[in-house]
Order: structure tokens, then C-alpha cells, then sequence
């Protein structure tokens, strides 16, 4: 389950498990092109959109010249060394900055 709250954004609250797709669409040629990186970050920067301190990377959309979709998978324990592990009945935060090309 998912919704926007006002002066917090999306917030969904997946289960173990479950898995979240993330689009990145691919631009149109010849026009301007905006793109987002993701991070994973604390609290205290998700309340000031800092990526500052320690940012960890989720997505870079940076590819305009193709669709790109990236899944993060909500599991206690990855197979992959650079996996992403969630807790239960823990709060996680995202937060994006612009870039351009």
C-alpha cells in the first residue's frame, strides 16, 4: 500500500519480500533532459533533502537514450555482497537531487 502525504512525499510500506520498480523512461531526442538520482539516506536527511552525509546511491536515471527499471527487493538478507538488506519495523528513506545533462 502506497500514497502521498503532504511535506512527506510517497510512502509506502512494503513487506519483506515484495519488490518496488523504479522507471526510468527514456527522453525524447533533440529536447532538454532532467534526471534523478535516488538515495538512501537518514531521517534527518530526507526531512532537508540532503544527500550529503554518507549518501548511499539507489538509482541513477542518467541513461536518457533508453527505458531503464531498476527493482529493489525487500529482504533481511542479500545474496549479493552490494545488496540492499531491509529490517522489519524499520523506517527507510529516499530522496532524489536533480541533475541535468
Amino acid at each position: 500500500m502506497y500514497w502521498f502525504q503532504p511535506g512527506k512525499g510517497l510512502v509506502i510500506y512494503p513487506k519483506i519480500g515484495d519488490k518496488l520498480d523504479i522507471i526510468c523512461p527514456k527522453a525524447e531526442i533533440g529536447r532538454p533532459y532532467e534526471y534523478y538520482k535516488l538515495y538512501l539516506v537518514k531521517k534527518e536527511q530526507a526531512d532537508s533533502c540532503s544527500t550529503v552525509m554518507d549518501p548511499n546511491v539507489l538509482v541513477n536515471c542518467n541513461k536518457p537514450e533508453k527505458d531503464i527499471k531498476f527493482t529493489i527487493k525487500f529482504q533481511e538478507f542479500s545474496p549479493n555482497y552490494m545488496g540492499l538488506e531491509f529490517k522489519r519495523n524499520f523506517n527507510y528513506y529516499i530522496t532524489c537531487k536533480l541533475q541535468n545533462l
